[in-house]
């Protein structure tokens, strides 16, 4: 057959453009999609070569070799699948042209709104022209003596030629590299460790050898080692430990590996790692977190956030999918329900390997939580489909002891008079362990949750109930700790104290009235003198200062709290008797004071401390007497 000239199209060259141009990000995925593309030509010989053997070359070994060459500045792709025929190049190299240049444009004005449409368009061979002004493709389809070669310098037209191709069955791809400005800094793909860098980073588990001649011999530049695809019995625990340091970049070793295989409606392989440290910038806010994403070995994208939850940032590894939708440049995940199921199937199996790690290794359990607890927390408030196995995983600091407790530890623990969980939140454990709002709760014998992470606030208030118990802030009003036999006993001596300190409620009320909603009794506090509890529909103080914090505090910093005072202090005998000036200056100490316990910031600390040097003169005077 004589060479012949085709012209694509009309619109090929505005598509040319597009692709070149609007469609990648980086012009070195074009070697990912020719070296793609040679490992499936191979894997289509192998199927075929199966119900006819005939079709392999004598001493066949799969390989994809790169041939760079400086002085010509060219680049060869070059494998030995399954090669096509004239009839074969034209429907698969024209592609595109042939589903209408007009309509492929159409698709990508679109491709935001119907992302659907992407992929039906086979121009990963066209990403060539990023790099190349002259393509060369010589193919030779298996089983037949027959060899075709197309040309073109992406003009709108295309040559194509009958001519028996040297090395038999396959494919060469020759690419006459762009001479491309400096200021681009666009790599110079004909070097050796340009090349080198490329496959490690996108081609290193190709089943298949990629090879390029090296110093004296020829050198093999990926490793091939697909270390998901293996069985979990197949692999050695430091095969395991090597390639998650491969993968993560941390010399650590990992505290848990989650290699599993999904079967089904959706299939894929996945290799994960729980660390058992956390990075250095884990908690910076530009830190990139997600699975790697894999297509048939072929790497696609890192830190892919679709397939794992932010709760489970910390979380390192991969997913390897042949069946997931790419958009055209396989550069970014179509919306669709197999993300959602991937996500679905990893995210239970990282809950199920937790779950298994609390039941049966409580020690690494624990250094895990130390590390990425008050991450998995946020699971909570946020992943209502898994709320329940996330809170089975949680750990809490308690008053019980030292040791941290699961919410079904502490329910077991519950003495038979006592109702609802108990919490207390705050910034630090000694502060909370101290805190005043316990004194009750510890008479009693009531364990209470200590919450200092600041995550805590929404958690709790998301959880609510716990096993048909309440969960409940022992810094909120209308704490109910007593039995009703108990509250019968004690509704007399409330009310006689109560109408005893009548006066001393009123001043107090009237010397705060601009910053508090009331001033009441107090059934919680057995030694502190006073304390702040938020009102049922307000948030706490501790969520009041984190919004604060947030720069989110505008309209919750001005909601007041209540007041209670101890009526079996001493000191509000003493407020009885004295004047009316002296009971206004010990209502600010008062206010102060409980500020400062339930770990806010005062609001004038120069006048506080004055007026406790002022007490303590007038304590000095009163002992002379």
């Amino acid at each position: 057959m004589a060479k012949q000239v085709q012209s694509f199209n009309a619109e090929i060259k505005q598509l040319l453009d597009i692709v070149i141009h609007s469609l990648y990000s980086q012009k070195e995925i074009f070697l990912r999609e020719l070296v793609s593309n040679a490992s499936d030509a191979i894997d289509k010989l192998r199927f075929e070569s199966l119900t006819n053997p005939s079709l392999l070359p004598a001493g066949w070994e799969p390989h994809v070799r790169l041939e760079p060459n400086k002085e010509a500045h060219t680049l060869k792709i070059i494998d030995n699948g399954i090669g096509m025929n004239q009839d074969e190049v034209v429907q698969f190299i024209g592609t595109i042209a042939r589903s209408g240049a007009k309509a492929f444009m159409q698709m990508n004005e679109e491709m935001k709104s119907k992302p659907e449409l992407i992929g039906q368009f086979g121009v990963g061979f066209y990403s060539a022209f990023m790099v190349a002004d002259k393509v060369t493709l010589h193919t030779q389809k298996a089983g037949s003596n027959e060899g075709v070669v197309w040309e073109s310098i992406g003009d709108g037209t295309y040559s194509i030629d009958s001519v028996p191709r040297p090395e038999g069955t396959g494919t060469t791809i020759t690419l006459h590299m762009k001479e491309f400005a400096s200021e681009e800094e666009v790599q110079d793909f004909t070097e050796t460790w340009v090349l080198k860098s490329l496959i490690k980073k996108y081609s290193d588990f190709i089943a298949h050898p990629i090879k390029m001649k090296g110093e004296t011999e020829d050198e093999t530049l990926n490793s091939q080692k697909a270390l998901w695809l293996k069985s979990p019995s197949e692999v050695t625990k430091e095969e395991y430990k090597e390639f998650y340091q491969h993968l993560s970049h941390d010399w650590n070793e990992p505290l848990k590996t989650v290699h599993f295989k999904a079967e089904g409606t959706m299939e894929f392989n996945s290799l994960m790692y729980i660390p058992s440290k956390k990075p250095w910038n884990y908690n910076t806010q530009d830190s990139a977190f997600g699975l790697s994403l894999f297509i048939k070995r072929v790497f696609i994208m890192a830190d892919c956030k679709d397939l794992i939850p932010s709760y489970l940032r910390f979380v390192k590894g991969l997913v390897d999918s042949s069946d997931l939708s790419l958009n055209v440049s396989r550069e970014l995940l179509q919306q669709d329900r197999q993300v959602t199921q991937i996500r679905k199937n990893v995210t239970n199996k990282l809950l199920g390997s937790l779950k298994d790690l609390l039941a049966k290794e409580r020690s690494s359990y624990e250094n895990f939580w130390t590390e990425f607890g008050a991450t998995l927390k946020e699971g909570i408030p946020s992943d209502h489909a898994n709320k329940e196995k996330l809170q089975e995983l949680c750990l809490f600091h308690s008053s019980h002891s030292d040791k941290m407790t699961t919410l079904e530890e502490y329910v077991l623990r519950m003495k038979e008079t006592q109702k609802d969980i108990f919490y207390v939140t705050g910034d630090s454990l000694n502060q909370v362990s101290n805190s005043p709002y316990l004194e009750k709760l510890k008479e009693k014998g009531y364990e209470v949750l200590l919450l200092v992470d600041p995550v805590d606030e929404w958690v709790v208030d998301s959880i609510k109930e716990y096993k048909e118990k309440k969960v409940i802030s022992i810094m909120r009003e209308g704490l109910e700790l007593d039995t009703e036999e108990e509250k019968k006993q004690k509704e007399a001596e409330l009310k006689e104290a109560e109408s005893n300190l009548r006066p001393v409620l009123d001043s107090m009320k009237k010397t705060l009235a601009n910053e508090v909603k009331d001033v009441v009794l107090s059934e919680r506090l057995t030694s502190t003198p006073v304390c702040l509890v938020a009102s049922t529909q307000d948030p706490s103080a501790h969520m009041q200062k984190l919004l604060s914090q947030m720069g989110r505090g505008e309209q919750t910093l001005t909601a007041k709290r209540i007041l209670e005072i101890n009526p079996k202090h001493p000191l509000f005998e003493k407020m009885l008797k004295a004047t009316p000036e002296q009971q206004s200056k010990w209502t600010e100490i008062l206010f102060a004071q409980a500020l400062l316990n339930e770990g806010s910031n005062i609001p004038d600390p120069v006048k506080f401390s004055q007026q406790i040097a002022e007490l303590m003169v007038q304590a000095a005077d009163a002992t002379k007497h």
